[in-house]
């Protein structure tokens, strides 16, 4: 009985350690490294803000809340090891806003433009004074109705200018930012700021 269980026990190991082996070959298997080009300048026209520019925005007793930009940053190539079982590892590339404002001397991103190579995921990642948000027009833009801190506006007027596809996005945490409610569209950006504590409501100057 002992020789019995004894060759049992050593056969349970043997097939422990053969699926142990198998194991660590399919996942190694599985890891390749993976090759990422960056940000390609034909995507740039999908971009706002790629001039050195200053954005002036106005209240109602004409004070100005300036934006100024420093410089656009670009993704550079880069490689890593693709680790996914169904070898689905996506290369993220991006476009950078970098800018100073009335309030801040040190220069931080305003917007951030990310997209993949595997999908259309294309998120736009905004700075409005702390208030940090982020939008996919491809993706979110159809079912934007399912999303209570948005509204969307197919046309909206500010001064003499009217904008389409105007999205207004509210703050739902202001422990955050001071930032109640923000105007922006895909083609120029950010179009009106409302700071909650003052209730003041600053506009694009056109």
């Amino acid at each position: 009985m002992r020789s019995k269980h004894f060759t049992l026990g050593y056969a349970r190991k043997l097939v422990l350690i053969f699926t142990s082996v198998m194991c660590f070959v399919a996942i190694s298997s599985c890891k390749k490294q993976k090759s990422c080009a960056g940000f390609s300048t034909s995507d740039i026209s999908e971009f706002t803000y790629i001039h050195s520019d200053t954005l002036t925005f106005e209240n109602s007793a004409s004070g100005l809340f300036q934006v100024v930009f420093t410089q656009v940053n670009f993704s550079e190539p880069y490689s890593y090891e693709c680790k996914d079982i169904d070898r689905v590892c996506p290369c993220i590339n991006f476009i950078e806003a970098m800018a100073t404002d009335s309030k801040t001397v040190t220069p931080y991103s305003f917007l951030k433009m990310e997209q993949s190579d595997v999908s259309e995921m294309q998120y736009f990642k905004y700075n409005v004074q702390g208030f940090e948000y982020e939008f996919d027009f491809i993706n979110e833009l159809p079912y934007i109705d399912q999303m209570p801190h948005l509204a969307h506006y197919s046309s909206f007027t500010i001064g003499n200018v009217a904008y389409s596809d105007v999205i207004l996005i509210t703050n739902q945490d202001l422990s955050t930012a001071d930032i109640f409610q923000v105007y922006f569209n895909k083609q120029n950006g950010v179009l009106r700021f409302i700071v909650k504590s003052t209730n003041e409501v600053w506009s694009i100057r056109n």
